[in-house]
């Protein structure tokens, strides 16, 4: 007898965002849209910047003030604009959002307004709480409680001509009357114009920094909220530095006891924005804890949007051309954030000023000065507001723009070529070698942005199915950012790749167009895997296939295997097939091309995002057929193939042309990935001859 064989083999995926390598400094954050908005009414041009926001999160709207307010939805791919704006009259500076009450707040020189969000239809104005404080009163960051549900209470900051600030707390069940103000606070007279906050609803405290670089140092104020209708009181004050800086943007790591700040107006004196942290201690005062600067030529950052669960933080800056976004890794103990990461707005051909300058002469500079900031935690974009008070012209002149930031998603990359890789095919990792906590971004073949992205920790995971490797799991990889893993197989080589991964859904309303990818893939909000396919719609080389069979649960584990075939068809272009817990994908097709056909080989895989990776087999081809023997009238065939993958058996009965294959069995390996079949229609064959395949 005689037996013949197609080697195939897998390979399994790893999981999240993933960007090209030339632009790891932006790690997965990207620029996802823009929506010039439809400015004031009756022809009347508002022009004067977007220094408020807030977000209703329930119902997908964000609000946005200058001197009008603007109404803009934002379930939807791209931000789109909702009726006309609602004039205030002056510039708006904070907002807040109050969703069970379908209202907004803003505030404008001395008086509150209350904005309506009438459903789906445009805003509306509502009551007006008109100069309560005094008409020299000016306002800072309005924060807000609703945790009590039969009375939600409002904080607003007022400081009076640059030389004392007030906490007052107003209750919006009875809102605009003057007995709606249930209590106030003063600041010292040492920690003057506080203006941007953060409200810690946890410990019932809230911070607020110094608005000018008036006074030795820049100051964060503690005030407690106040039980009830109780009054707010001061707790402390912060001397953050002895450098005359004011506080910019602000923002809070509550589950980790950690508070944030940068510098902001004065950074121009410096060369660069400095970042504070200090622990918030509860409901005692708060302490410093450590602080670092900013790149050279990076500060006036307004705004700040903290992501704790991800251990990441962004600001928003302003003097800069374009604005930039730039995002810290926050680290443990009195240890400082880390600056990764830095994404350029859309810029300009046009000469632009030099950085932290504000020239009022109607040039046009690109997406610049970032002032405030609408950021939807459960779709993960920040909707930034751009300050336009020095008159710039151009197309980006009333702009809202949209960012994704280091997303949670879902999406393996497959790269191309790699020149020298480091780690010869096969490539085995099962991360049991290493200790909980060690990174592995030093290790030959993986890089990462920093250490922290790529740690080993323990494998709590609860998947019953038969994983790659044959061996323990206590361990796996944690990613939580960019992370490569680079190999060097033989060209024009098929490949599988085989491996664990903790599935996360894409939330973008569309997936994202990839460049250089011969091959990618996510799953979809609906629990599909999606593969980049360049035989799919809309056109070739640019489309997305979603595989109906496939089914992964959000944040499960699964084992996805990704078999690449470089067997070139008549147009030159090879093909992949994925499977998902063993089982292959076969609707709508079972086959799809890769999207770079002009690659000789596979040479590495890019992950991005925040998951967990174990079990990563890149490998050559292993399905084989180790052994035939008669046993009494029948055959007995036993192989080695991938553990728990299915394989079918063919027979036939002669090898003249054409040769007619038939399927005899379909067999499943063991977790070891050995398989046996015994052919017992054998014994009446003049002759036979066998092969194995994946199915």
């Amino acid at each position: 007898m005689r037996k013949t064989f197609r080697t195939q083999w897998l390979r399994r995926a790893v999981g999240l965002a993933l960007v090209p390598l030339a632009a790891w400094g932006q790690a997965n954050m990207r620029r996802d849209a823009a929506l010039s908005l439809r400015l004031g009414t009756n022809g009347t041009n508002d022009l004067h910047g977007f220094y408020a926001a807030c977000l209703d999160e329930a119902n997908g709207y964000a609000y946005f003030g200058a001197t009008y307010v603007y109404k803009v939805d934002v379930k939807g791919a791209a931000p789109a604009q909702v009726g006309s704006g609602v004039s205030l009259g002056r510039q708006a500076s904070f907002a807040v959002m109050d969703s069970a009450a379908g209202c907004a707040y803003f505030c404008a020189g001395s008086s509150i307004y209350q904005i309506l969000a009438n459903g789906t239809n445009g805003p509306s104005l509502g009551a007006v709480m008109s100069a309560p404080f005094g008409g020299s009163t000016f306002f800072g960051q309005l924060l807000i409680d609703t945790t009590d549900p039969a009375n939600h209470y409002l904080y607003a900051m007022t400081e009076t001509d640059l030389t004392n600030s007030t906490l007052y707390k107003i209750a919006l069940n009875q809102f605009p009357s003057a007995g709606s103000v249930v209590g106030s606070a003063s600041a010292n007279p040492g920690e003057p114009a506080m203006y941007y906050g953060a409200i810690d609803l946890t410990n019932r405290c809230a911070y607020f920094g110094t608005f000018l670089a008036i006074s030795n140092a820049p100051y964060v104020t503690k005030f407690a909220l106040g039980a009830g209708a109780g009054a707010p009181s001061r707790i402390g004050g912060l001397a953050l530095d002895n450098t005359i800086r004011a506080i910019g943007g602000m923002a809070l790591d509550i589950p980790h006891g950690f508070g944030y700040c940068c510098s902001d107006d004065s950074d121009v004196n410096f060369g660069h924005a400095r970042l504070y942290k200090w622990a918030l201690n509860g409901s005692a005062a708060a302490t410093l804890v450590s602080s670092v600067d900013f790149h050279t030529n990076e500060g006036y950052c307004h705004v700040a949007v903290i992501k704790p669960e991800q251990g990441l933080l962004y600001f928003g800056s302003d003097l800069s051309y374009p604005a930039k976004v730039h995002r810290f890794r926050l680290t443990g103990g009195t240890n400082a954030p880390v600056e990764t990461g830095t994404l350029l707005c859309e810029g300009t051909t046009n000469p632009a000023p030099a950085w932290a300058t504000n020239p009022t002469n109607n040039a046009y500079w690109g997406e610049v000065f970032i002032h405030s900031v609408a950021y939807d935690r459960v779709h993960d974009f920040a909707y930034f507001g751009r300050d336009d008070a020095d008159g710039q012209v151009g197309f980006y002149s009333n702009e809202i723009v949209k960012v994704a930031l280091d997303r949670d998603e879902m999406l393996v990359k497959l790269t191309e070529d790699r020149a020298a890789a480091p780690r010869p095919v096969p490539e085995r990792e099962s991360f049991e070698s290493y200790s909980n906590g060690f990174s592995v971004s030093s290790l030959p073949g993986w890089s990462a942005e920093d250490t922290a992205m790529a740690v080993v920790s323990s494998n709590a995971d609860g998947y019953a199915g038969i994983f790659p490797i044959n061996q323990t799991h206590d361990l796996l990889l944690e990613v939580n950012g960019a992370v490569t893993n680079s190999f060097s197989p033989p060209a024009n080589q098929s490949l599988l790749m085989d491996a664990m991964i903790q599935a996360k859904y894409w939330t973008d309303p569309q997936l994202p167009a990839l460049s250089n990818a011969p091959l990618a893939f996510c799953v979809t909000t609906n629990g599909r895997l999606a593969v980049w396919n360049c035989l799919a719609p809309p056109a070739p080389a640019v489309g997305w296939t979603e595989l109906a069979d496939t089914s992964i649960g959000s944040n499960d584990f699964a084992r996805v295997t990704v078999e690449m075939d470089f067997q070139r068809d008549r147009f030159g272009d090879y093909y992949f097939r994925v499977w998902v817990d063993g089982v292959v994908s076969t609707n709508p097709q079972t086959w799809y091309a890769a999207t770079e056909t002009n690659q000789s080989t596979i040479g590495g895989i890019v992950a991005q995002g925040s998951f967990a990776l174990d079990d990563l087999v890149v490998a050559a081809p292993t399905l084989s057929l180790s052994s035939i023997e008669w046993q009494g009238g029948a055959v007995n065939l036993t192989g080695d193939g991938a553990p728990g993958l299915a394989q079918r058996i063919w027979a036939a009965d002669a090898l003249a042309t054409p040769v007619v294959w038939r399927v005899v069995a379909t067999n499943e390996p063991s977790v070891s990935g050995g398989w046996s079949f015994l052919d017992t229609t054998a014994a009446g064959a003049a002759a036979r001859f066998y092969r194995a395949s994946l199915p």
